[in-house]
């Protein structure tokens, strides 16, 4: 939908979520040498100015990333992970200049020389922006950038020529047809490109449970259908209980991974209660007004 923007969302619990499955998938692509292509299908502006009166105006920041890392400042544990560590300094280097890296950004400085990053947007000033934030250095991997619908670009594009590679997918769900299409252009793609890791970011919202589930089951059944054994996680950050009053309309997201990399699943899990714990002091504090 062309009247969504992230900045208004950008660094909330949502991204913290998808940004750490994404990062943790990027790392485990990096660890063999021969090139790969990531498709980004719905990517924004790349970069964010938290000092936006768009950004201040919902203050969701304040409440995710910046709460959680003003909360594990003095937390030298982390519960033992050391990528969850990385994961917060590297994002704390944008946010002490008052910046959040979006999916594009997180991507172009992980990826190597010898890779491909596709990219796709179809806001007339979101894909402005994007052309504006995201630019090959020296070593970064190598770039397009589409004006063109996220959802046709990855049905275009794949598999790629590299046949290593996977995708994020991260939709508005503003509209009833991005549960629709995303099982559709998910099932679509799997079925030619197999072993591409497929990554799908989902709301949590109360008033869309079935379309939600709906969707999953849709692209978990056909994904089985084509391998029994193939290695599907599916995690939730839940940053209010649903028996809350005042549930705010998201309540938390998922993160639906098709061919997950190994220990992806056992990273992940172990640090869900405790990104809800860094983040949930803020909610309480808003509980008191």
């Amino acid at each position: 939908m062309l009247s969504y923007q992230h900045i208004f969302h950008a660094g909330n619990h949502a991204d913290i979520l998808k940004h750490f499955v994404l990062f943790q998938v990027l790392n485990s692509l990096n660890k063999k040498e021969k090139p790969y292509t990531f498709f980004d299908t719905h990517s924004g502006s790349g970069l964010y100015d938290l000092l936006d009166s768009r950004s201040l105006k919902t203050g969701e920041a304040g409440k995710g990333i910046i709460q959680l890392l003003t909360s594990t400042k003095n937390d030298e544990k982390t519960f033992g992970s050391e990528l969850f560590s990385q994961f917060l300094s590297f994002i704390e280097s944008y946010t002490s200049k008052n910046l959040y890296p979006g999916s594009p950004e997180i991507e172009r400085k992980f990826m190597r020389p010898q890779d491909f990053l596709i990219l796709s947007e179809l806001h007339p000033q979101e894909i402005e922006n994007l052309k504006k934030n995201i630019y090959e250095e020296e070593n970064s991997p190598k770039i397009k950038i589409h004006r063109r619908n996220g959802w046709e670009m990855l049905n275009a594009l794949t598999p790629p020529a590299t046949k290593r590679g996977a995708v994020l997918i991260d939709p508005s769900y503003e509209e009833t047809a991005d549960y629709i299409d995303a099982a559709h252009t998910i099932c679509s793609v799997h079925k030619k490109w197999s072993n591409g890791i497929i990554m799908l970011w989902y709301p949590l919202l109360v008033h869309r449970e079935s379309d939600i589930e709906g969707m999953l089951n849709e692209i978990c059944s056909f994904a089985k259908s084509q391998n029994q054994n193939i290695e599907i996680c599916d995690f939730r950050l839940c940053a209010y209980s649903k028996e809350e009053k005042n549930l705010p309309r998201l309540y938390g997201s998922g993160m639906l991974v098709l061919n997950s990399p190994w220990k992806l699943k056992e990273e992940t899990e172990g640090l869900l209660e405790y990104i809800k714990n860094g983040i949930s002091s803020q909610f309480q504090t808003e509980k008191t007004f």
